[in-house]
Formats: C-alpha cells, sequence, structure tokens
C-alpha cells in the first residue's frame, strides 16, 4: 500500500484541488502573543492577517491589506475600538468597515476590510478561514489551556520550512522516538515504542491513539511502570494527548485503557500545526503535568527538557521536504504498519479538501 500523493494540490483522483481547507478553525497565536493595545501580523494558509483586540478584550482578525491601496493594516494603529491605516489615515471599526477618510466627511458605504471569525480558547487564537456563515465554534477540538487550575503548562512555537502534512505524520506516529530521539525521549520510554503497534480509530473530525508500554524502566523511576497513551489528532491539526504511569499488572487488569485507577504521574500536551502557506508552517506546543503530581516549575523543566527533541524534529522534517522537494513527484513514500494512522488523517485531509472543491466548483 502506497501513500498519498505529497502533493497538497492533488486529490485520490489525481484531480487538482485548493491547496488547503478553508472552512477549519485554525490557531493563529497563543492568546499571551496578543498583548491589548497592540496589532500582530499572522498568515495562516497564505493569508495574511492583522490580528488586535478590540472592545472587551474580544480578538479581531483583519485581512492585513487596506480597501484602499492594500497597505499593510499590521503596520496600523489602534486608536479607541478603530484600527487606523497608517498609509493614508482610513480607520476602520472592529467589523472592518470604515468609518472616516481624511479629506472628506462621506465614506463609500461599501468601503470595508475583510474580517474573520475568530475565537479565544485554551489559551489560542483560532481564526475561521473560510466562509464565515459556517463557522461554529462547537467544532474547535478540546485542550485544556495554560489557565487551567488542574494542569501546569508551559508553551512555545517553532517554525518550520516543510509542509503541514510532514509535521502531521511525526506527531502521528510516535515509533520515531526509539530512533530520531534515542537519548532523550527514547530514552524516557525505554526504546521500545517502535515494538507496540498503537489502537488507531478514526473519530468524527480526526483520529485516536493509544497504546500500553508494559513495564517500562524510564531512568527517573525506581521501578518498572505500564505506561498509557493516549491522543486525539483534530482537523485542521491538533494534538490533546495525556500520558499516565500506572504500578506493573495495570495494562493486564485494563487492556482496553478503559476505567483505569489513579496513576502514579499524568503528563498532558497541547499541541497545533498551522500551515502558514505551502511549504511553511508554524507548530504551537505545550507540556505540562496534573496539578496533583507537580508545580509550575516541574512543566518547565519539563518542557525545558524536550527543546533539544523539538529541534531534532524540525531539522529531520525540515531535511524531509528538502528531499521530497528533490524528488520526481510521481515517486510516493511506501507503508509500514506503523503508518496507519498518518495515513488515515492524510485520507481524511484528502477527503475534506475534495468536498470543499467540489462544493465551490
Amino acid at each position: 500500500m502506497a501513500y498519498f500523493s505529497f502533493s497538497s494540490r492533488t486529490s485520490l483522483t489525481g484531480d487538482t484541488m485548493p491547496a488547503f481547507i478553508r472552512n477549519l478553525w485554525y490557531v493563529a497565536a497563543w492568546n499571551r502573543e496578543l498583548p491589548a493595545g497592540q496589532i500582530i501580523a499572522r498568515t495562516i494558509i497564505g493569508e495574511p492577517l492583522a490580528l488586535f483586540r478590540g472592545p472587551g478584550g474580544a480578538p479581531v482578525a483583519f485581512e492585513d491589506r487596506c480597501a484602499h491601496r492594500m497597505a499593510p493594516l499590521s503596520a496600523g494603529r489602534l486608536e479607541g475600538d478603530t484600527l487606523r491605516c497608517m498609509y493614508h489615515g482610513l480607520r476602520f471599526d472592529c467589523a472592518g468597515l470604515c468609518v472616516s477618510v481624511p479629506g472628506t466627511e462621506r465614506v463609500p458605504p461599501r468601503l470595508a476590510v475583510r474580517s474573520f471569525p475568530v475565537v479565544e480558547r485554551s489559551s489560542w487564537v483560532w481564526v475561521w478561514m473560510g466562509d464565515a456563515a459556517k463557522a461554529d465554534p462547537a467544532l474547535i477540538p478540546q485542550a485544556w489551556g495554560l489557565d487551567d487550575p488542574a494542569w501546569h503548562l508551559k508553551e512555545g512555537s517553532l517554525d518550520y520550512d516543510a509542509d503541514h502534512q510532514l509535521i502531521h505524520d511525526n506527531l502521528l506516529d510516535l515509533s520515531h522516538l526509539d530512533y530520531l530521539h534515542e537519548k532523550t525521549l527514547g530514552a524516557m520510554t525505554g526504546g521500545r515504542l517502535s515494538e507496540e503497534e498503537p489502537a488507531v480509530q478514526a473519530v468524527p473530525g480526526g483520529v485516536y491513539v493509544s497504546r500500553w508500554l508494559r513495564d517500562a524502566k524510564p531512568p527517573y523511576r525506581p521501578g518498572p511502570i505500564d505506561t498509557h497513551t493516549s491522543y486525539h489528532f483534530m482537523l485542521p491539526g491538533v494534538f490533546i494527548q495525556r500520558v499516565r504511569m500506572f504500578p506493573p499488572g495495570t495494562a493486564a487488569r485494563h487492556p482496553d485503557g478503559q476505567d483505569l485507577p489513579e496513576p502514579l504521574m499524568e503528563r498532558v500536551d497541547q499541541q497545533a500545526v498551522t500551515p502558514v502557506a505551502p511549504g511553511r508552517s508554524r507548530y504551537f506546543y505545550a507540556a505540562g503535568v496534573n496539578a496533583k503530581f507537580g508545580d509550575a516549575s516541574l512543566a518547565a523543566r519539563m518542557v525545558d527538557g524536550v527543546q533539544e527533541t523539538f529541534q531534532q524534529d524540525k531539522t529531520m522534517i525540515e531535511a524531509q521536504a528538502r528531499v521530497i522537494a528533490g524528488t520526481d513527484p510521481r515517486r510516493h513514500m511506501t507503508y509500514i504498519p506503523m503508518d496507519k494512522a498518518p495515513t488515515m488523517f492524510r485520507k481524511l485531509l484528502a477527503e475534506r479538501l475534495g468536498a470543499e472543491a467540489a462544493g465551490a466548483a
């Protein structure tokens, strides 16, 4: 069985279609990156955006182009509840409507910039890039957020010169920890993830992956443990993982991972992959610990400790992207059993792209 084509413009049938799904909520920023009184520039699926906070601190997203001469609004200035373009001075309200044009009291009634639906949730700023009438906040994947008192998390982000699907593949198949991260996370799991094929199932809008690692001997614990890892990977590329550690024998008593007892330790990961443009992506990540088992300093040490791991991923995936760019596009990756989850998610992406393209046509 072969993988699907690496060209994000090719459907399962070989027909051309858009590079990205538009009708989805994408992570634009950690909410801490958007302080009151500032405008930040972001690009999502090739669309430049200007983000700022409006009345009451609610986030606002404009197309980063003034409706007059297409100057970048991210270089503008906030004045009360309006944004002024600093090229010719036009002012726009938080709905994108022009409310003032210097030199005249008459404002053309249709003069406006495009605004996008925005939701602040789970410490992320989400932007809906498609049809505003379809922007249902209930479609936003559930995560924890940096301010959830039940958890201590620390966050960060990385920019990749690589297609978002390659980062998806990396997160959906964690068996690479045994080799790419042999001396870091691989050592923590005993280097045995590639020996334990996970259970993978389709869920609405994504996939669910779980596995037991029995009698693991991580270097930071005095004896063996059973570790249960489970995560949802949801459109457009959101990774929500729980890792729970139990006394030996727990896996035998709970092989399906249900009705588990209180763990010895529990950590979580909250990550999102946002396509910036073809061949460019931004990766948002946070890791932390259940407040029952640690504090903020432990979460900070956890994230600091995996920075080397994230750089290893980035180096490998960007190198992979360069190899793919120089390879005959008729060649495809091949399939091994550990590729089940990445393949299922690529198929889901392709189906959604095809359906959206058919709807637009």
